[in-house]
This record gives structure tokens, sequence and C-alpha cells, in this order.
């Protein structure tokens, strides 16, 4: 039996699809985990799927499709809008819901409150669901207050939420902002991982992702046994 989890983030372009991207190059073929992007949009170029199968070079196996696919680079209930398309969240739901017990690595599109319909926020579709969180926020300034915003969000509503994950640029600050993040939001740090310096191909990143993400195994624990403390 597997345990899918839910990656969201602070805010659009925080950082989900880097942490995505290094955890499937460290553990996807190990754990047999899969990346999915349920709700896409902004693909008319390469979509975060194509980015991550590039970045890792894992074969197809490891991926799923999206459910929902959007051209336009806009949430996902303005851009279902544009296209002409109709977003159900409850078959969305029940898509998810059988993916629940495989080892899934399942990312949303923007943050919490990003509307998937007029009248439907992910952050209800994540809480539907069941499934646990980790969230993503920057090692910059303004991480604490978005972070702790997100936590709160999420915890308020009993969502389980396994830690936060800060990434970005090497930043003086970032040690600080996950002591007081941890401190005050009643979630684990479960790592802090810089962007590299230069673009990498496939095996140097595989190798950054190896040295550089998750060096105390605080994720991949935390995700598999769950129910541990630290």
């Amino acid at each position: 039996m597997g345990q899918a989890f839910y990656v969201t983030g602070t805010g659009t372009d925080i950082g989900k699809t880097f942490f995505s991207s290094l955890f499937m190059a460290k553990y996807a073929r190990s754990f047999k985990f899969r990346y999915w992007k349920p709700v896409q949009t902004g693909s008319s170029n390469a979509g975060d799927t194509e980015f991550i199968r590039k970045t890792t070079d894992l074969p197809d196996s490891f991926f799923l499709k999206p459910v929902y696919e959007f051209v336009t680079p806009a949430s996902p209930h303005y851009a279902s809008k544009q296209e002409g398309v109709v977003l159900d969240p409850k078959h969305l739901l029940n898509v998810l819901t059988k993916e629940r017990k495989t080892n899934t690595l399942i990312e949303g599109a923007g943050g919490v409150f990003v509307p998937l319909t007029e009248n439907y926020l992910t952050i209800r579709g994540i809480g539907e669901s069941n499934l646990p969180v980790i969230v993503i926020g920057s090692t910059e300034l303004g991480t604490i207050n978005h972070t702790l915003l997100t936590l709160d969000a999420l915890t308020s509503r009993f969502i389980p939420v396994l830690g936060f994950y800060l990434v970005g640029q090497n930043n003086p600050l970032q040690a600080d902002n996950a002591e007081t993040i941890q401190r005050l939001g009643g979630a684990p740090c479960l790592g802090i991982t810089n962007f590299p310096e230069q673009k990498l191909s496939p095996e140097e990143f595989l190798v950054f992702a190896n040295n550089h993400f998750d060096t105390n195994r605080n994720v991949i624990d935390t995700i598999l046994n769950p129910e541990d403390e630290f």
C-alpha cells in the first residue's frame, strides 16, 4: 500500500515544480513514486509534467496525465471558462481518490485559495481528498507571512500537514525564516534547498538532488511513516 501526498505552495511560481523535480529525481525510482498535476494551466509550450520529465529524464511510466489541461496561463476557473471546458470538482475528486493509496506526488495549481471553479476553491478539494500536504515556501523576505497564512488556512480546516519545505535563492534570512515558521506555524520544517547556480543536465540534476535535497530524509520518512514524529 502506498501513500499519495499533495504539494501546495504559498503562491504561484513559488517553487512547487522545483521541489517536485528534486523529489522525483531522488526518490521516484527507488520508491516507485509517480508525478501528477491533475489541473494544468498555461500549457501552450510545455506544462509542468513535461518540464519534470525533461529535468529528471524519467520514463513515461512515472507520470500521470493531467485530468484538466488548459492553454490559458490563468487560474483554472478562468482558463476553463475561456476555453469552454467544464471543470467538474466531483469528477476530479473521484479521480484523486483512486490514487490515494499509491505512491504519487500530486502537485496543485498555485496556492490553496486558487479557485478551480467560480465557487470551488483548491483548499476545499484538498480537504475533501483527505490527502496529507507539504507546503512549499520561498527562502526569501516575506516567506514568514505567506507560509504562516497558508499553514493556518490548512490546519484550521483540519487538513493534515506533513510539514513545509523552503526553496529559492540562497538567502541570509533562510535559516531564521525556517525556524520562525516552524516555531509559530505548528508544522515541522522538512528542509531547505537553494536553486542551482546554473542550468543542469538531467544527469547533473540527479547529482544535485541527491546532494542537496532532503539531506536528513525528513521528507521521505515523513511521507512513508506519517504517524512518526521527529
